[in-house]
């Protein structure tokens, strides 16, 4: 997809990054407090924190984003991933997934958690295509997530 170009995060995209991510959390009724901090001060929650967020553009226009926040030296956890209504069923938000991996394994992790809910069955189906796997519900950070996933990048 020549179209599409992802890249990190930087402060003049924060309202694309936020429009974004509240407009599938509002569709879903999963706005919730913990969202806050990350979409108010993503700077200081993601990446000062040894994080990334990474923005899709499709013809130039932004379209998507994808949060991987540090967990600890070699686990990081996926948050934020969405894509525009309009520009689903593209590929965008697989190519997303597939540049986090990547990026992941080439810093040096070994794997990626991450907390979802089961409203959201085309993003589960898109994270299982990537071989992510259900793991028991411990230690969640978000009130409306019930299903918790990890990938192990050691494969």
């Amino acid at each position: 997809m020549t179209e599409l170009k992802i890249f990190p995060y930087e402060s003049k995209y924060h309202e694309d990054f936020v429009n974004i991510s509240l407009e599938w959390l509002i569709k879903y009724n999963l706005y919730e407090e913990s969202d806050i901090p990350i979409l108010e001060n993503p700077k200081d929650v993601i990446l000062n924190n040894g994080g990334y967020i990474l923005l899709a553009a499709y013809k130039n226009k932004i379209v998507g984003t994808v949060t991987l926040k540090k967990v600890d030296e070699v686990t990081f956890e996926l948050l934020k991933l969405g894509v525009i209504n309009a520009y689903q069923g593209k590929g965008i938000g697989a190519e997303l997934m597939s540049y986090s991996i990547q990026l992941s394994k080439n810093i040096g992790a070994e794997k990626i958690i991450l907390e979802t809910n089961t409203k959201l069955e085309t993003a589960i189906a898109l994270y299982k295509k990537f071989n992510f796997k259900e793991i028991p519900l411990a230690d969640m950070t978000y009130e409306m997530a019930n299903f918790k996933m990890e990938l192990s990048l050691n494969i």
